[in-house]
């Protein structure tokens, strides 16, 4: 799914998971989208990585349980070149797939996915096919 060619205001300019262990989620989501990805600056006063533009920031929270409650509240995509070589990197971290990759039915744009992070969460993965 591809944004406007001119992003526009307001824009999603990032999105923070608490987590009981953000260093373990962040280490997760490095490893799963983004192994190449360089470490955030040591000034910035934040974990976070960021992913096309928008930073995934992990924030330490007293307010959440261990495990998402109820993970199909909130599903962000990340969207990838390559959902293949994503699925076998996932498949690499011992992954729950809650919904495997599968072609699209004739005339839809992405392939889609949705796996579980560590706490419980669920992100989607995208291709955009178009």
């Amino acid at each position: 799914m591809t944004a406007s060619a001119t992003p526009t205001n307001p824009r999603l300019g990032g999105l923070v998971l608490g987590s009981t262990n953000p260093q373990r989620l962040h280490d997760w989501y490095k490893a799963a989208f983004a192994p190449e990805a360089e470490p955030v600056q040591e000034e910035m006063p934040v974990l976070a990585l960021e992913l096309g533009g928008t930073w995934l920031i992990f924030e330490r929270r007293d307010d959440v349980a261990e495990r998402a409650t109820e993970p199909g509240r909130v599903l962000f995509n990340i969207e990838v070149d390559d959902i293949r070589a994503a699925e076998e990197r996932l498949n690499g971290l011992g992954v729950t797939w809650i919904r495997p990759v599968s072609e699209p039915a004739p005339g839809e744009p992405v392939r889609l996915a949705t796996v579980e992070d560590p706490d419980g969460n669920y992100p989607q993965i995208i291709e955009d096919l178009s």
